[in-house]
């Protein structure tokens, strides 16, 4: 049975494995979207501010003497890695990831808030301030990316209309 600290625990090392799966989905996008500056300059923001928050999520977890789970965070980089790959493939690759991104906002939101919830529920106010802080930032980006997405659909027809290279 595990306890609630422990749910803590996991939670914390989940949210540590995400924010590393994003960091490199995202550069592993920024060189492939030079036909799209605006989606490039929101990927490239992202991963500056995941890399932040993944470092304020490993403190959470040494403040509770315990670190993140190397292996989890393995298998979801190798799962962005596999999801990267056949997503490059498609014909409409920067559409495909610019809606992922988009929902992978709202995930990592969603994460966060059941973060902040348990972090509550034990006292600790210090992951639950981290989390909110995260929860703040993450409904920015997510709302800063909204807007572009029509931009990158329109600019992607407009390339495909006239021969251009539009995947990418």
């Amino acid at each position: 049975m595990t306890t609630a600290a422990e749910t803590l625990m996991q939670g914390l090392r989940n949210a540590h494995a995400m924010e590393k799966q994003a960091i490199e989905s995202m550069e592993n996008q920024i060189d492939r979207l030079h036909n799209y500056p605006e989606m490039q300059a929101w990927v490239r923001d992202h991963v500056e501010s995941s890399k932040r928050q993944r470092e304020r999520v490993r403190q959470c977890l040494e403040r509770h003497g315990t670190d993140a789970s190397t292996l989890k965070d393995m298998a979801l980089s190798i799962m962005g890695n596999i999801q990267e790959l056949t997503g490059s493939m498609a014909s409409d690759e920067v559409l495909k990831n610019a809606i992922t991104d988009y929902g992978f906002k709202h995930y990592e939101i969603a994460a966060y808030v059941t973060l902040s919830a348990a972090a509550e529920a034990l006292g600790d106010q210090e992951t639950k301030r981290v989390a909110d802080e995260i929860i703040r930032e993450e409904e920015g980006l997510a709302n800063r990316l909204k807007p572009i997405l029509p931009v990158v659909m329109k600019e992607y027809l407009r390339r495909a209309d006239t021969g251009e290279t539009a995947k990418r």
